[in-house]
């Protein structure tokens, strides 16, 4: 099968090494920056790069690897390009926008969201990893007319390429659960080291501080984008954590010891039992 990856920044990289090291696919790929496309081909990360329109019409699967705003329009330029009735997906954080403008297009291939659940505070090929899938989930949001063979065939991919769990999903629900898991910890993260202590911690900081600022270290024009196309699910998780933060707040000024030892009791309750 041909696999053609679209983007060679730390996701798509990852995805073309992952490809070259677990499976026996041919991997093409194709950068916007040909510096980048052409270290690729010497890594032999990639099999194979030419003509973007030319590499599409031998693609089986593609995947795009833009920031969110950039990948329906190029979908929608090169859509008379790709193969007929293969699959075209791509790696963005938020789904139902994305998902709601394909949806509303014709074309002789499929369209099916996905989002590989992985990263790194660096970004860029250089930063890619043969091995940043392992342990990872990969979701896919296929409509309700997408057939199931091709479904499958993009989550058998995933298994292959060596993520260790696959779920399959709306785009709505995808976006109000990446709402809780990843983006309000980058908020969460931008907020605590914006305090006025923050330039001061060293010799008073251990695990709690680096593990509640790592993702702090964050491409703002990226999540700018996935923030705002995610508006409410996380304005919702937004309200929910400064709720909570007010009940700490609250008992903690009324000096009401046994309710602020009920919060911190239930919250350790529900970690142990999620993990």
């Amino acid at each position: 099968m041909n696999v053609l990856i679209c983007g060679l920044g730390l996701i798509g990289a990852s995805l073309a090494k992952a490809l070259k090291k677990n499976t026996s696919h041919t991997v093409f790929g194709w950068n916007r920056t040909p510096s980048v496309t052409e270290k690729a081909l010497r890594d032999g990360v990639i099999d194979k790069t030419g003509d973007i329109d030319d590499l599409m019409k031998e693609a089986d699967i593609t995947f795009i690897n833009f920031y969110p705003d950039a990948i329906v329009p190029f979908i929608l330029e090169h859509k008379n390009s790709f193969k007929k009735d293969s699959i075209v997906s791509d790696s963005c954080g938020i789904k139902t926008k994305i998902c709601n403008e394909m949806k509303a297009k014709k074309a002789d291939f499929y369209y099916i969201g996905a989002h590989p659940m992985a990263g790194r505070e660096v970004g860029g090929y250089d930063n890619s990893l043969d091995n940043l899938f392992d342990n990872a989930s990969f979701i896919c949001t296929p409509f309700e007319d997408t057939p199931r063979n091709k479904t499958d065939a993009l989550v058998g991919l995933a298994q292959d390429m060596g993520f260790a769990r696959t779920v399959v999903t709306t785009p709505e629900h995808h976006d109000e659960m990446i709402a809780f898991t990843s983006q309000i910890a980058h908020v969460l993260a931008c907020s605590y080291v914006l305090s006025p202590l923050a330039p001061m911690h060293a010799g008073y900081s251990a695990g709690s501080y680096r593990d509640v600022s790592r993702v702090a270290r964050i491409n703002a024009d990226m999540w700018t984008q996935l923030f705002l196309d995610n508006k409410d699910a996380l304005v919702r998780e937004i309200d929910d954590l400064v709720s909570n933060l007010m009940r700490f707040k609250y008992n903690i000024v009324n000096d009401d010891g046994d309710a602020l030892r009920e919060l911190m009791e239930k919250g350790n309750r529900i970690k142990e039992e999620i993990g």
